[in-house]
């Protein structure tokens, strides 16, 4: 398990744990330093998808933490979480978006020195 991360006031650490020659990252979120709250067991997290590294994986439980806590859908992961109650399912790392059009640049006109030099 990595040492304790925080970010935007939570409070998290990262686990790989092996499956079937596999590897998953787990994220455990632990606290949100900002409103006080303590998860007591930490509120844990797993990537979706399984890899062929152990490195690998912990690079995707980092990016899918960063990715809950920055996106704002990290709350949602921890007011659903009860003992009784399912955890939603992660959705996959969104793609990056791609890149808006925009608008032309007009062509470059030619420099001229209207300015009067005096030798």
């Amino acid at each position: 398990m990595t040492e304790d991360i925080w970010v935007k006031g939570y409070v998290y650490s990262v686990e790989v744990a092996e499956e079937s020659g596999r590897y998953r990252g787990c994220i455990h979120v632990k606290a949100h330093r900002y409103t006080g709250r303590t998860f007591e067991p930490p509120i844990v997290i797993e990537t979706p998808a399984l890899f062929k590294r152990e490195h690998a994986a912990e690079i995707e439980a980092r990016a899918l933490a960063r990715e809950l806590i920055d996106g704002g859908r990290l709350e949602e992961h921890i007011a659903s979480h009860r003992h009784d109650a399912p955890v939603p399912p992660v959705p996959p790392i969104s793609p990056i978006s791609p890149v808006s059009p925009v608008s032309p640049v007009p062509a470059a006109q030619p420099f001229s020195d209207t300015s009067s030099h005096t030798e």
